[in-house]
């Protein structure tokens, strides 16, 4: 007689086919995806510089723009800071697939576990990358973690967003989530090297924090007002 399979450790197999499948099926359509479309990269000459020279830097990404980053760094061997959730579980099978690692943990403390494995990281010269309002909000918030983290490596974070001439926008997501249509183009910008310095008091590491968030939203506003001229271009 054939042995029934306890609900626990039935629940654990199809949690563990779910890990494997949804990063699978979301790496093969984003592959699909970005076979049908184009690509438009602004201020990326210094980003290339330190990737050639291998020095270590933070990508910044908001959390609007999780799906397809590690797409569009597909092989850098990138280390994401990726949240201990459920979903993080997902996100970390498809940044596997595209040829970048992770870390698992929270960038909201900056004296937690994850974050020290990220310094670690960096300071062994290997990029790495955060979403410094995320998981969870408030969107377009950069939390201390990032800061802390270039603050302690003496790394630059390097502003990365994209957005695409035809996409849609989860308008009832708390980041408001872009997902590419196919046949789109990706409009790519990188912002310039923003270097922490490492002694800071209270009221200048709130000045770095808002200056790295400003940088960041400059280069959101920059990729947007591309994607529209081109919109706009094709009518």
């Amino acid at each position: 007689m054939q042995q029934k399979m306890d609900p626990p450790e039935k629940d654990g197999l199809k949690r563990k086919l779910l890990v494997w499948l949804v990063p699978t099926l979301v790496v093969f359509l984003q592959r699909i995806i970005g076979l049908t479309s184009s690509l438009i990269e602004i201020g990326k000459e210094e980003f290339d510089s330190l990737f050639k020279s291998r020095k270590p830097f933070i990508l910044s990404i908001w959390h609007t723009n999780v799906l397809y980053s590690p797409y569009l760094h597909r092989g850098r061997k990138v280390a994401v800071l990726i949240s201990e959730s459920k979903d993080g579980d997902f996100i970390t099978g498809v940044v596997h697939r595209f040829g970048n690692t992770s870390i698992r943990g929270s960038s909201s403390k900056g004296g937690s576990k994850a974050l020290k494995a990220m310094i670690v990281h960096l300071k062994k010269n290997l990029p790495a990358a955060f979403t410094p309002d995320g998981p969870r909000g408030p969107a377009l918030i950069v939390q201390p973690g990032l800061i802390a983290s270039a603050q302690v490596s003496q790394v630059p974070i390097v502003p990365f967003h994209y957005e695409c001439t035809r996409q849609w926008v989860l308008e009832k997501s708390w980041d408001k989530h872009r997902v590419p249509k196919p046949f789109t183009t990706f409009v790519v910008s990188y912002g310039k090297p923003i270097w922490i310095p490492r002694n800071l008091t209270e009221e200048e590491f709130e000045f770095q924090r808002l200056l790295v968030q400003d940088a960041m939203m400059l280069n959101k506003q920059i990729a947007e007002k591309k994607a529209e001229e081109l919109r706009s271009k094709s009518g």
